[in-house]
């Protein structure tokens, strides 16, 4: 009996003098790779906050010429890396159970290296702790720093953003205004037939413009369908990637049957993220009167009128362009006008309306059904709308005036990308040989 008795009083000392295993999740948070792993990733002269759940009652670390630590709080531990090299760190909560960590400081900055990755070429910094992470240096795109301040939000949850952009990206939009005969168009592609898809999608919302569009970019490739006819109310149409040959065939198709005729073509250059204005129309006086001491002072502001697009471009990661598109038709009304000091003021009623689409470098959309049929019976009564720019031209066709026509704007957005100066095209003027001295030849 005294034996058995013996053995029991040595399994219970063995079990209080060899405890079990740390609980799991009892040691490591702030991104450390886990508990069964217990391992802590730390560049030079980094820090890094080690929280516990338990109050931790001692630390020791085995080379303190890498690491050193100093307890902060009764539950956490400031790591810093002082050496390239591996260490254990081993701390005891109050009940006396053992934790260790593997230290491992390494001569780069990991987090750089893995930004790295994601923007080869680029010139950027990686510093301060992982609490506050600052990223400086200069990056060549807005696309670049945009891609590199995302990522580091997966390693920091405080990212403070001191890179500089060397070169600002920039959009050109080539449009195109252009009066359309109705049903040639029709034929050549605008409606059921639609070159086997190369035309995207197509919005008609009605007589009125609607608040929102939406992003055309998801919308099914396919036919308009037979029974699609131009309206008053806008029409959207996208040509899909690949298919900008097909889209360009079918204006020249249009202009060389004489059903296209070009109104104006301006271009612009926009920064990435900027606004570009476009107004096709005019401005009209407003009179204004105010009594004075002396009399009636008159004073003229003048309004604009016309068809209006804003345009804000946004180059996206892979290189895509985001397109907002803001648009405005305004038009004189004389039902509604008002005479002020023998002036005889028209009112303006305007349509707006908002998109965007999402487009390939060179793809191209059109936009069409911005001006109501009804201004064209304004022109006999009011001779300065034939008198405008772009749509004066518009306004004094016969065939617009019967509703033949169509306006439409075709907008093409491009990349702007600089040339090296040994990629410059030579000028006519210019020698080919530096030291030919030969005379030049002038065109």
């Amino acid at each position: 009996m005294k034996r058995i008795y013996g053995i029991a009083v040595i399994l219970i000392f063995a079990c209080v003098g060899f405890p079990g295993p740390q609980p799991a999740g009892a040691a490591f948070k702030m991104g450390v790779e886990g508990e069964s792993a217990r391992k802590l990733h730390l560049a030079l002269n980094q820090s890094f906050l080690l929280d516990t759940d338990l109050r931790i009652k001692r630390v020791s670390v085995g080379k303190a010429e890498i690491a050193d630590v100093t307890v902060v709080s009764p539950k956490q531990i400031l790591v810093t890396a002082k050496n390239a090299g591996t260490t254990t760190l081993i701390y005891w909560n109050e009940q006396g159970l053992p934790t260790s960590v593997d230290v491992n400081v390494e001569k780069g900055n990991s987090v750089q290296k893995d930004l790295q990755k994601l923007a080869p070429g680029e010139k950027f910094q990686v510093s301060g702790p992982p609490e506050s992470m600052i990223l400086s240096g200069k990056v060549s795109t807005d696309t670049a720093q945009q891609r590199i301040v995302d990522a580091a939000k997966a390693y920091s949850k405080n990212v403070v953003n001191l890179m500089s952009v060397e070169r600002v990206e920039q959009v050109m939009l080539q449009v195109r205004v252009a009066e359309v005969d109705r049903n040639t168009a029709k034929e050549l592609g605008f409606g059921a037939q639609t070159e086997q898809g190369s035309i995207r999608g197509a919005i008609s919302p009605g007589d009125a413009f609607t608040p929102f569009f939406g992003n055309l970019r998801d919308q099914q490739v396919g036919n308009i369908g037979p029974n699609f006819t131009f309206s008053d109310a806008l029409n959207i149409f996208v040509a899909k990637p690949g298919a900008f040959p097909k889209f360009a065939a079918l204006i020249h198709a249009l202009h060389d049957k004489g059903a296209l005729r070009t109104l104006a073509e301006p271009n612009m250059v926009v920064a990435n993220g900027a606004e570009g204005k476009f107004l096709a129309g005019g401005e009209f006086p407003v009179v204004y009167s105010t009594a004075g001491a002396a009399g009636n002072a008159v004073s003229v502001v003048y309004k604009e009128f016309g068809v209006r697009l804003n345009f804000q471009p946004k180059i996206t990661p892979n290189g895509e362009i985001y397109l907002k598109i803001a648009q405005e038709v305004s038009e004189l009304d004389f039902a509604n006008a008002v005479v002020l000091t023998g002036f005889r003021i028209p009112a303006l009623k305007s349509r707006k309306a908002e998109s965007s689409v999402q487009l390939a470098d060179g793809q191209s959309f059109v936009l069409a059904g911005l001006i109501d049929n009804k201004i064209s019976k304004q022109v006999s009564k009011v001779p300065l709308l034939g008198d405008i720019p772009i749509l004066g031209a518009l306004f004094r066709s016969t065939r617009y005036q019967n509703n033949e026509t169509e306006l439409m704007v075709m907008v093409t957005p491009r990349l702007v990308r600089p040339l090296e100066a040994a990629n410059l095209p030579k000028l006519p003027t210019e020698k080919a040989d530096p030291g030919d001295t030969s005379p030049s030849m002038v065109w």
